[in-house]
This record gives C-alpha cells, structure tokens and sequence, in this order.
C-alpha cells in the first residue's frame, strides 16, 4: 500500500508539474500575441525585431517613475530614464493624456522605454553604460470633415449628437461669440455648419482640429458665416468676427433689470436712471473685461460696492459692480485683454442678490450696451481678399451662390 501511495504522488506532481508548464507556455504565448498586436497597431517604431513582449504601457496616471518601477524596473534603472527623459520633458508636466510604455526582452533585459506626449515621442535606450534619448515626431494625417445639423434644445446637446468633438463645439460657440449669444439667442429649427480638420497621430490619437469655415442661421441672429485665415476668423467680406466688446461680460442666467432712465429703485423706493444691465448670476461667476484696457479703479465705491472700472480705446469706459472679489494681482494700472478674468459676481453694496451691474460710458456719456452697435475689430487687407474668398468658396460654395 505505500508503494502504491508514493507512485499516486508521483503521478499528480508529474500533473502538476505539466500543468504548470502549460500555464507557462500560455503565458508566454499571450505575451508574444500582446507584443505582435502592439506592433500591428502602432508601428514598429517602439519595437524591435521579436522576440521581445510589451511589459507594461498606459495613461501616465502618476509619477512615470511609479509606473516604471511597476513595470518591473529596478530603481537604478528607473532613476537613469527618467534623468535622460529630463533633458528634453519636463516629467512633472505629465497628465493621463500622455503615454508611457516600456520594453523588455525574453530575458528581461530594457530594451526602450518610452513617453508619447501629444504628437512628440521621447525615446530612451541603454546606452554605453548609460541612457541615450531620442525625440521624434508621431505622423500625422490630416481629414477636412464637414457636419450639418439643427437645434432641438440647445447648440451642445446638437452638435454632440452629430458627434462633433467637445472641443470643437466650444471653438465654434468662441468664433461666433462675438455676434452670437449662445445662452439667450438659440432657438429650436436654428441650423450650423461646420467644417473642421482633424488631425491624427500614427498611435490613433487626435494630433489636434482647427475650424476651417462655419455657419449659423438662427431665428434671432440671422446667418452668420466664418472663415479662417491665419490665426483669425473673418465673414464672409473679410471683415473680421472679432468685434472690440464681448457680447456680455460673463456667463449669466437673465438680466435682471435693463438700461433706462426710469427704474424704480428696489432697496431704495425711489425712481431713478439705471444706466446699466444688471445680470443675475451665481456668486463667484468670474466676470472679464469685455475689452483690451487699462484698469483705472479697483475698491469700494458706495452703492456699487465691490467695483472695478476700465479705460478702453476710442473714448470707451466699462464699469462692473456689486462684486464679490478681485482677480488676484488686479490693480490700478494693470492692462488687460479681452475676456480676461477681472472679479467675481458677488451682492455688495445696495443689492438685493447676486448680479453684475455692468455699465459703459462713451466719450462720458453713459450708452446702452445692448443696443449700441458693436465694432469690428478689422478687416482683411486688400492683397489678401482675392485668395481669402477663393479659399471661402472652396469650403462653403452654397454660401456664395
């Protein structure tokens, strides 16, 4: 009976052991297939001839140098990577939209390791006792796409649908925002065109999309048209789209009192102008110059509160007040550009909530911002037009028929 109890051990270690090595040799064959696929899908621009497998490769969602220690490296080696990846990246600029992988061979010896940051690759390979890095550009190809809708709720909610990028939805909703209120003029039935490049990378992923043309034909704003030349959009006379005032100063929800001479004072009890808009908005709403100026008064100012004052060109001066705080560093004498953050909508002073009370004086007169006609900040030059309105047929020829 013994014998016959050590042959039946015998016989299941021999089982075992057969099944460890299948275990063994599947392991290794899901390895080369993770490698072959690798190789198939992205090029062999990270690896070299077989036989070599993939170790570990993702979003860098840390420190790269956890994610190399991960990958089975020693410190010595992980520290030697990253001190050359250093020379050409800085490593602490890093996000999960970037890439890392690294590369071992059949014996675990680093072949490469490498970082993808946008369309760059930042390649380090052992070297003369050391680390030799190499930087290269992913190719690119490019694709002109052209997407039509119409407004059922809102412009995001319908260009999303039609599977425009997040990105280009808020391009698009910028280029046109100067002649455009997206939060108050969109009506259900609008319609848009757009057309935009997309750029891909060899690996699969957006090498970045611009704009190239666009349109919107809405109830309450008419058609609208932009084209791209150069850095900017222009319609489609070649008169920029940039105008010298944003349409509001900030995201708000309603306005909440209009501009007039004659306004029954809510705290007060008493007629009197209000020669500004009122907008009602969450507290902490940021609030931006709604032009390039110089900042002339930053500080209390009696029923207004919390105020900022700025001096614009042409005579042009924008009051903001009931704030709630300054944007750090703002002071008297600082220069701002369009759409720079200057406060936060806030209820100081004679106030009854939250709300911006914008104003606009004109050579010193007070005007209603709603109503004034906004400038164009420039048109084409003349030696350009003619190649400008060629390009514009080209991808938009319905729009000049």
């Amino acid at each position: 009976m013994k014998g016959l109890g050590r042959r039946v051990r015998q016989l299941a270690a021999r089982v075992a052991y057969r099944e460890r090595a299948i275990a063994a040799f599947a392991i290794a064959a899901a390895a080369m297939i993770t490698a072959g696929l690798f190789l198939a899908g992205r090029g062999s621009i990270f690896l070299p001839s077989p036989p070599v497998f993939i170790i570990s490769s993702g979003p860098i969602t840390g420190m790269l140098s956890s994610h190399l220690s991960a990958a089975g490296l020693p410190a010595a080696e992980t520290a030697g990577i990253s001190a050359a990846l250093r020379k050409k990246l800085n490593l602490r600029r890093l996000s999960p939209s970037d890439e890392y992988g690294v590369v071992l061979s059949t014996s675990g010896v680093l072949v490469n390791a490498y970082v993808l940051k946008g369309i760059s690759r930042y390649l380090v390979r052992p070297a003369d006792g050391g680390y030799s890095l190499e930087v290269s550009s992913l190719a690119v190809t490019e694709e002109t796409l052209r997407v039509k809708g119409a407004i059922a709720s809102s412009l995001w909610e319908s260009m999303s649908a039609s599977g425009v990028p997040a990105a280009t939805i808020l391009d698009f909703a910028d280029i046109f925002s100067w002649s455009i209120d997206f939060l108050t003029e969109v009506r259900e039935g609008d319609s848009y065109e757009v057309v935009y490049e997309q750029r891909t990378a060899e690996n699969g992923r957006s090498a970045g999309r611009r704009i190239l043309a666009g349109v919107y034909d809405g109830k309450g704003t008419g058609r609208k048209r932009a084209f791209r030349h150069g850095a900017g959009y222009y319609d489609e006379k070649g008169e920029s789209l940039r105008s010298l005032f944003l349409r509001a100063p900030l995201q708000y929800r309603r306005i909440s009192s209009y501009f007039t001479h004659a306004r029954r004072h809510p705290i007060l009890k008493i007629v009197r102008p209000h020669l500004g808009i009122d907008y009602a908005a969450p507290t902490g709403t940021p609030v931006s110059s709604v032009a390039d100026g110089v900042v002339t008064f930053v500080g209390w100012k009696g029923g207004f509160g919390r105020y900022v004052e700025v001096k614009h060109a042409l005579g042009y001066v924008t009051i903001y007040g009931h704030l709630h705080r300054y944007a750090a560093g703002l002071k008297r004498g600082r220069r701002v550009k369009q759409g720079d953050v200057i406060a936060y909508v806030g209820s100081t002073g004679l106030s009854t909530g939250p709300h911006l009370d914008f104003r606009i004086k004109a050579n010193g007169r007070y005007v209603n911002f709603l109503t004034m006609k906004h400038r164009s900040s420039g048109g084409l030059p003349v030696k350009d037009k003619t190649a400008f309105l060629a390009e514009a047929r080209r991808l938009l020829p319905s729009e000049f028929d």
